[in-house]
């Protein structure tokens, strides 16, 4: 979308003009809210195609590798837990230690190995512990489903109980609505009045036709009364003239659509960025951008290779008892 269309589609003053009107102002308002929800919406659209390609194609492997890493260390501080030398303080660390790295990555792992070591040291019934995780969220749906039920029979008790001035404040509603679409349909049966291409006779605009009819069709299906507007500024249906003259019972019900589009729009975005968050555990309070996400990727690449490449170096090492005993000493629970 290009900035300038939608800043043309804004209401101005006029000579002589005090000032704009609430319902111009809002309208107005809404227009460069759109603006700024789509070109972020672009840009995370644009991002995400290469931001998936990058976590498929390193950042993916470079966790399975080590994943399989921390399997082999499990493995040689299980072997070296029953080593001569070691206090029983130094097998509870190396148990505590077991359990600490391993459940991290057991669900990952089909190794029923991986798992006995798990419970050998302590970390419990790793199977029963999730039938136990998936038994607690079934009672919470089904406390959930209760919930909704009895909030839908308290709501059907509230319609039989509604008041008059609340079943007309809800005919209103449904009316407000009714226009909003009247609004958009309005709109769309200009522009295909205007673009139908059956009606043309020249093959070139014939085709010319047929594309920006395309785009007003999906522009109807979606409800964007936004890429309407901006069509018929296109095609000169409506001029600056038209938009400053538009009547404030139009400008209401346009607005009634431009919020609904705004919300849909917000509600995109936030699906896109959700993705990202719980991917990389990231908080709903923690600040989010295209660019903060790509740089905290690669980021991310960068220091799961570090971690390899010290757990590459720690393996190395503990293949001798002795240095296992010194890490021991400086290790904590």
């Amino acid at each position: 979308m290009k900035k300038s269309v939608t800043k043309a589609l804004n209401i101005v003053e006029q000579y002589g003009q005090a000032s704009l009107s609430p319902e111009q102002k809002i309208f107005n308002a809404l227009l460069k809210k759109l603006e700024t929800e789509r070109q972020l919406l672009a840009a995370w659209q644009e991002m995400f195609p290469l931001q998936q390609q990058l976590y498929v194609s390193q950042y993916q492997p470079l966790m399975r590798n080590y994943h399989r890493l921390v399997a082999q260390l499990v493995h040689l501080l299980d072997d070296a837990w029953s080593a001569k030398g070691l206090s029983r303080h130094d097998q509870e660390k190396i148990s505590h230690i077991i359990c600490s790295v391993s459940a991290a990555i057991i669900g990952d792992s089909d190794a029923a190995d991986l798992k006995r070591i798990y419970r050998m040291h302590g970390g419990g019934d790793f199977g029963a512990e999730e039938q136990q995780q998936d038994a607690g969220e079934s009672r919470q749906e089904a406390d959930v489903g209760d919930s909704a039920h009895d909030a839908r029979g308290g709501e059907h008790a509230g319609k039989r109980k509604k008041s008059a001035k609340a079943a007309a404040k809800e005919a209103r509603q449904q009316e407000e609505l009714h226009n909003a679409s009247q609004s958009v349909r309005e709109v769309y049966r200009k522009l295909a009045s205007a673009l139908h291409p059956d009606r043309e006779q020249d093959p070139s605009e014939r085709a010319r036709k047929t594309v920006l009819m395309q785009r007003v069709n999906i522009a109807y299906d979606k409800k964007d009364l936004l890429g309407l507007l901006e069509l018929q500024l296109e095609i000169e249906q409506i001029d600056q003239s038209r938009i400053n003259s538009l009547s404030e019972q139009h400008l209401r019900h346009y607005s009634k659509v431009l919020t609904e589009q705004s919300a849909e729009l917000r509600d995109e975005i936030a699906g896109i960025e959700g993705e990202f968050r719980m991917r990389f555990h990231f908080g709903p309070q923690e600040a989010m951008s295209p660019a903060l996400a790509m740089r905290h990727l690669k980021s991310s690449i960068k220091g799961m290779q570090q971690n390899i490449n010290a757990l590459k170096s720690d393996l190395l090492a503990f293949e001798d008892i002795k240095n296992i005993k010194a890490w021991l000493k400086s290790y904590h629970i």
